[in-house]
């Protein structure tokens, strides 16, 4: 899970524990520390299955905005989850970056992600999209930024 783009911050606080919860492993990060800028190499090695780019105070149209940014890592295309198409991009705002009354609504939200299991109605394209997804949910986006 990535807090930021440029530079890269990895999840840290508590965005070990949602991931576990729902039965995920969080390969980069601090638990229960705030999350710091990171090389991008370290991502490169943890070669992720999914990746999740959840912004920190950025909804999801403006977490959008940041496909670019990303795009531009040399080491960007050689990730499996860039690869299979297990990016995500979400809601960082108002489910991953701040403790409050939607932090249960975010562990579902992860396991909507990994598992396909969802709690109610669906999230995908309100709160988050794949990579692939972007130009079906939001199709003024173009490659990736909100016009």
């Amino acid at each position: 899970m990535l807090e930021w783009a440029d530079p890269i911050f990895a999840m840290g606080d508590w965005g070990r524990e949602l991931v576990e919860i729902a039965n995920g492993d969080l390969r980069l990060g601090s638990p229960g520390q705030h999350p710091r800028a990171i090389p991008g190499e370290p991502v490169r090695e943890a070669d992720p299955e999914y990746l999740i780019v959840a912004p920190c105070g950025f909804n999801l149209d403006r977490a959008l905005d940041e496909r670019p940014v990303l795009e531009a890592y040399p080491w960007w295309n050689s990730l499996q989850a860039v690869r299979a198409g297990k990016v995500a991009f979400a809601d960082g705002n108002l489910f991953f970056n701040r403790s409050g009354m939607t932090i249960s609504q975010t562990a579902e939200i992860l396991a909507e992600m990994l598992h396909g299991v969802t709690s109610g109605a669906p999230t995908e394209g309100v709160h988050w999209c794949w990579i692939d997804q972007i130009a079906r949910y939001y199709p003024a986006t173009g490659a990736g930024g909100i016009l």
